[in-house]
């Protein structure tokens, strides 16, 4: 059987060539185009969180320092991969990694390992290392976080890795420990009280910042020591001698220090301080004889005055130090008004608002009595009231600048810096708990100790949802479990032989 006339032979493997070779490039091509998407993936990757409560995600505080990095740290996570939380240490401290070049993850069995935990050991200077902890490095400053650190061991288990972690960095990071005074003597909150109105739970929480905290008591040191970076007076009830004014208004001007006044409306145990008048010196006017309340509507109970004040969104005036708590609620409770002065030539410092009340807010001046507080425009002050306020020198050199239409360089205002608030209990151990409680309090302090890359909202609380069930609904369930759904499957099963048998 001959080939068909006019059936070219050689051209058909032309053709197949052709179409194997075009096969084979637009292959390469694909693999190419992989290869250069992955490669841009490697480089410009991009995370998202979907979970509601954004377990997976770092805390703007915890970003914000890692971003400030300028050292290299060495993380080796020493946990064991049968252990508990395990999977979240890690997954938390991959984060890390991904939001600093600086942050160099290891990880050492210490188990199948043994070999790479003894030279760690000697590395580390360490007699031992505990399993299931982790060690931060950087340079020759060594920070060892335990399990305990981490994971709190009571039910229910409450992981407490991103506090514990950022708070070592920080350890490792800084060169010194900034000091914070605790003015004592005059009634103010104690740093070992756990009591709700104490100031244990802020105390624990500016240590693990890398805050050195001391109490001082002025009658007996005569001085405010040379290291102090910021001088925090909480919620006094006696008034301050002159001698002890004095000392802080030297320690202001002449030492440009920094200082956070928490005061209380001057009524029950508070009386006038004397710290009245010496705020009035820069600019900052503290009506003690006021109390801010509110009107809110509640269920069942219609519209109520209260003396708590909820801060959010607008009532955050622009500031560095609430700059990113928009979202959170502060909760002032029985606060003082408090007015910022415009700056003089004799007195050239700026205030701003740091916390407002709402707009039916108002700062009510007939307290004690048995009367309902009502607002009452002839003697009580009108709302919005300002809760807070921040001082700093005005910036003469910024001023010139814009004076002829320049903007001018953004630069870290100038000492002293002062904060004031007419609320203590915020920060109590109360009231802490709250999501911008700690927050504000926390960023006001590293603002006036002017250390910036520390603002932020701190760590998450851990997200720990519980049912609590009363007597009846325990055994509504029980019923529901034990014969309920037992029962219910008799009687499909009933129903169904009984259609069978007709």
């Amino acid at each position: 059987m001959g080939v068909k006339k006019g059936f070219d032979l050689n051209q058909l493997f032309r053709r197949k060539a052709l179409i194997g070779a075009n096969v084979l490039l637009m292959t390469l091509i694909a693999i190419g185009i992989f290869g250069i998407v992955s490669y841009l993936n490697s480089r410009h990757y991009m995370r998202i969180d979907f979970t509601s409560t954004g377990r997976f995600s770092l805390s703007t505080k915890t970003t914000s320092i890692l971003k400030g990095l300028d050292k290299p740290v060495t993380v080796t996570v020493l946990f064991n991969p049968t252990e508990m939380f395990y999977d979240r240490v890690l997954d938390i401290l991959k984060e890390y990694s991904y939001a600093s070049k600086n942050v160099n993850l290891v990880h050492i069995d210490p188990i199948r390992n043994p070999s790479r935990l003894r030279e760690l050991t000697q590395r580390v200077k360490a007699e031992e290392i505990q399993i299931n902890s982790v060690i931060f490095e950087c340079g020759d400053k060594v920070k060892h976080v335990g399990q305990a650190d981490v994971v709190e061991r009571r039910f229910p288990f409450k992981f407490k890795g991103e506090e514990a972690f950022t708070a070592a960095i920080l350890s490792v990071t800084q060169a010194e420990q900034e000091a914070i005074f605790f003015i004592t003597g005059h009634g103010e909150r104690g740093l070992e009280d756990y009591e709700p109105a104490g100031f244990s739970d802020i105390a624990t929480a500016l240590k693990r910042d890398n805050y050195r905290i001391i109490p001082l008591d002025l009658l007996t040191r005569k001085e405010i020591p040379q290291g102090c970076n910021v001088l925090v007076i909480a919620g006094p009830t006696r008034a301050f001698t002159s001698e002890e004014l004095a000392l802080i208004r030297n320690y202001l001007d002449e030492k440009k220090g920094n200082l956070l006044v928490l005061m209380e409306p001057a009524f029950g145990t508070y009386s006038r301080t004397g710290l009245e008048d010496l705020l009035k010196e820069y600019n900052v006017e503290v009506k003690t004889n006021t109390v801010v309340y509110n009107k809110v509507q509640l269920p069942f109970y219609g519209l109520q005055t209260v003396a708590e004040i909820y801060v959010n969104e607008e009532r955050y005036p622009d500031h560095k130090i609430t700059a990113n708590m928009k979202t959170l609620n502060s909760v002032f409770f029985g606060a003082c008004a408090i007015e910022g002065k415009p700056p003089t030539k004799e007195r050239p410092f700026q205030t701003r608002n740091l916390a407002m009340g709402p707009d039916n807010s108002w700062g009510e001046t007939s307290v004690g009595g048995r009367e309902k507080p009502e607002f009452n425009q002839d003697k009580d002050i009108p709302g919005p009231i300002t809760i807070a306020v921040t001082i700093a020198p005005v910036d003469t050199q910024a001023q010139a600048s814009m004076a002829h239409g320049t903007i001018p360089e953004e630069k870290p205002s100038p000492s002293p810096r002062i904060a004031v608030f007419g609320d203590v209990d915020f920060a109590a151990n109360e009231y802490s708990s709250h999501p911008g409680n700690r927050d504000i309090f926390l960023n006001t302090l590293n603002w006036l100790a002017q250390k910036e890359t520390q603002l932020g909202i701190s760590a998450k609380a851990p997200d720990v949802r519980k049912a609590v069930l009363d007597p009846k609904q325990m055994k509504l369930i029980y019923f529901i479990s034990v014969l309920g759904l037992p029962g219910l499957g008799l009687a499909m099963g009933g129903y169904v032989w009984w259609r069978r048998r007709r």
